[in-house]
């Protein structure tokens, strides 16, 4: 950047890939006043370092969105798995414990790739929801939780499988909020006008329905004789549907990454 500005002087400009305008802007400023650098050099230093910023963010967006669909397969998988009752030795295709491994373990991996969706964002948390405290707080718990369930599930099924299923539904509720939380900000960037109404409203409706799927999870599991499997099929179902909002969520950040790019 330095040598494309034709500048003599050290230019010391470090931009994170979450870096917004504002947070450029106030980095020009810094180095036109402390630095003394000319504005034009500067200019062309911070929209090369933006270039290189971008391009990131691009690529580490497609790499979440082919991890999304890895998931998304996973849970084909196991709704396959499932169907021939792991618990049942005589028509089951794997071992119970295999087929809690891979459920368990893939489920936490995918949240990992949630909160990673937001960090490498090419909107700011303030533009994908109104509260980025609580927006961090869920994603906290939510990876927290789905760790904990996938490693007592590892240490011994046996004795912690009811334990982890009970944690890893609940942990379905705050996944459905982060899920409708990207699907909002999706819609609402899509939508203009009036428009933006109807789609809080159907957002809305998609968190009712998300926590009333989360919900009746629980009770099948809870409260069926052997409702296990029926629970498992509700529950891919619901990941599967997670999965795609987050496909959709990072291949609309690497596009707008990419239009960014070529306007620059």
């Amino acid at each position: 950047a330095q040598a494309a500005a034709g500048s003599k002087k050290p230019i010391s400009i470090f931009v994170f890939p979450w870096c917004g305008n504002d947070i450029l802007s106030t980095m020009m400023e810094e180095a036109l006043v402390i630095q003394k650098v000319p504005k034009e050099s500067l200019q062309i230093a911070v929209a090369l370092v933006e270039v290189s910023s971008l391009k990131s963010r691009s690529s580490v967006n497609f790499l979440l969105a082919l991890a999304a669909v890895v998931y998304m397969a996973v849970n084909v998988v196991c709704y396959a798995i499932n169907y021939f009752d792991p618990d049942d030795p005589t028509v089951a295709v794997t071992s119970p414990l295999t087929f809690h491994l891979l459920e368990f373990w893939a489920t936490f991996f995918f949240n990992v790739v949630e909160v990673l969706a937001l960090i490498y964002s090419s909107r700011t948390l303030n533009k994908i929801t109104a509260s980025p405290t609580f927006l961090k707080l869920i994603v906290f718990l939510n990876v927290a939780s789905s760790f904990i369930a996938a490693l007592l599930v590892s240490i011994n099924l046996e004795k912690f499988e009811t334990v982890s299923h009970e944690l890893e539904y609940a942990n379905e509720l705050i996944m459905a909020t982060i899920d409708l939380i990207l699907l909002g900000s999706l819609l609402t960037r899509h939508c203009q006008g009036g428009r933006v109404g109807i789609v809080q409203v159907r957002t809305t409706c998609g968190v009712v329905i998300a926590v009333a799927i989360a919900i009746i999870q629980l009770f099948v599991y809870n409260g069926l004789t052997d409702g296990e499997q029926l629970a498992h099929y509700f529950e891919f179902t619901f990941e599967v549907l997670s999965a795609g909002i987050t496909f959709w969520f990072t291949m609309d950040s690497k596009f707008l990454a990419d239009a960014t790019m070529r306007e620059l």
